[in-house]
């Protein structure tokens, strides 16, 4: 597909059988960047035929992934070795592993704690650091939130509280606990002893060759407002998603009816349903501001990053938590900082695959790929006509 005398650009998509392309939902991705002038290539990727996807990527330009970090077959570290490889090789990744590594894992929430989106939270390098620190600190707020720094779905995130909430005296091993798990959204708990929990976590740590960790977050009670999913290609917003617990009422972009949906104390995992909004609504100006102009460019720094490091989709959540509640452990109230998606980000706002076809150009030219030296603020004809 596409213009045979430009760069070839492999889309990367996780696949558990000989299927040809990756489905409906990156269709708008692909047409773009055949729009712009880029020839496109499917690439599967299975577990366990790394050779296979060295060899499709060998001959590529540049390289768009979708692979999440985890699924019910494994990981995605031998696809992150592949990538690597093609990086060093000259083929543009986005997004590379080095970068996923510290952008989109849940380590994220303590480098960029300080920021105005930062709340109370810990890493947890060990079981023992966990053993050691996290019963003082639930014992302390009676409700936490456990997370291992890699995961999507809801898969290994843990919300954890006491039956007779904070201020609660030493927690011993037989402790009972309420847990929630982020990928039951239903609302449902189940109880059981500390040391229970404890052993459920070791998963966290074993995980990805032994090298995960856990990360441990304040809960924020704003989650009964849900969240918001801001979309980003490289430094700039392209849209907004709103997803709301079961049973609340939206009051527009950003409020919701404080009489619906339900309690603080239940809610956990948000239904998957996504309410999307153009990157111009009026009412998300503020948020993208300070998104674009602050946020972005300050994590970006604290991690070690340049702009043109940022992935070609992405995406950052934020809790809607009340400025007026009392939280000693954050520099400001407002929005709160859930997590970074940068490994598969879909679905996306229709604004996205444009921009997204865009900076893949800009990236490539950059690379000095052949045949991509045009003028890329003049618009392309549609494919099948010449210009006039």
């Amino acid at each position: 597909m596409g213009d045979p005398d430009g760069g070839r650009v492999a889309i990367v998509f996780c696949s558990v059988g000989p299927v040809p392309t990756p489905g409906p939902r990156l269709d708008a991705v692909l047409a773009a960047l055949v729009d712009i002038g880029l020839a496109v290539e499917a690439v599967p990727h299975l577990e366990g035929r790394a050779e296979d996807t060295a060899a499709r990527l060998a001959t590529a330009a540049g390289a768009l992934v979708w692979v999440d970090p985890l699924s019910d077959t494994g990981d995605r570290r031998e696809l992150d070795e592949v990538l690597r490889e093609a990086a060093r090789a000259g083929v543009w990744v986005s997004t590379h592993p080095d970068v996923v590594d510290r952008l989109g894992t849940k380590e994220v929430l303590v480098a960029t704690r300080d920021l105005s989106w930062g709340c109370d939270v810990h890493l947890y390098r060990s079981p023992e650091e966990l053993r050691r620190q996290f019963p003082g600190r639930l014992a302390a707020d009676g409700v936490r939130v456990l997370k291992a720094s890699r995961g999507n779905g809801g898969r290994t995130v843990w919300k954890v509280r006491l039956p007779d909430g904070a201020g609660s005296a030493a927690l011993r091993p037989d402790t009972e606990v309420v847990v929630q798990h982020a990928r039951v959204r239903d609302g449902s708990s189940t109880v059981m002893p500390l040391r229970k929990l404890m052993q459920e976590c070791l998963a966290a740590f074993e995980s990805w060759g032994r090298r995960g960790r856990l990360v441990d977050q304040e809960f924020i009670p704003g989650v009964t407002r849900g969240i918001v999913r801001c979309y980003l290609v490289g430094g700039a917003a392209v849209g907004f998603a709103r997803q709301y617990p079961e049973g609340a009422r939206p009051l527009g972009p950003l409020e919701v009816d404080a009489g619906s949906g339900p309690s603080a104390e239940t809610v956990m995992g948000l239904p998957s349903p996504k309410t999307m909004y153009s990157p111009d609504e009026p009412a998300l100006a503020g948020l993208r501001h300070r998104l674009e102009t602050e946020w972005v460019p300050d994590m970006t720094a604290l991690l070690g990053l340049v702009p043109t490091d940022l992935p070609a989709l992405w995406d950052v959540d934020l809790l809607l938590d009340d400025p007026e509640r009392p939280a000693p452990h954050r520099p400001a109230g407002g929005p709160v900082l859930c997590e970074v998606n940068a490994s598969s980000v879909i679905p996306f706002p229709p604004e996205a695959p444009p921009r997204i076809a865009t900076y893949v150009m800009q990236a490539l030219v950059r690379r000095g790929t052949p045949a991509l030296g045009r003028d890329l603020d003049s618009p392309r004809a549609p494919r099948g006509k010449e210009p006039s």
